[in-house]
């Protein structure tokens, strides 16, 4: 099930807004549900590194994928602990 999530964009973190919206589509960072942020994950093609949807908490390793064009996002691996 997609759930809206709180989305950041750039090195900074910024929160996204609708005015902003445009300049930080698709977010770097989301909130997880462990209260930390969790990173865009990157696929490498080549010699170039390319966005792939998803994103992967650090501190729970939890992994959830983007819901095309929205702020949802749908929980793909829930950590194994």
């Amino acid at each position: 099930m997609a759930e809206e999530r709180q989305c950041y964009g750039g090195q900074w973190k910024v929160p996204i807004t609708p005015y902003n919206r445009r300049l930080y589509w698709p977010p770097s960072w989301i909130k997880c549900d462990c209260g930390e942020l969790a990173k865009q994950a990157r696929e490498r093609k080549g010699d170039r590194l390319y966005a792939n949807g998803r994103y992967l908490c650090n501190s729970c390793h939890r992994e959830y994928e983007m819901v095309y064009g929205r702020n949802q996002f749908i929980l793909v691996n829930e950590n194994e602990d």
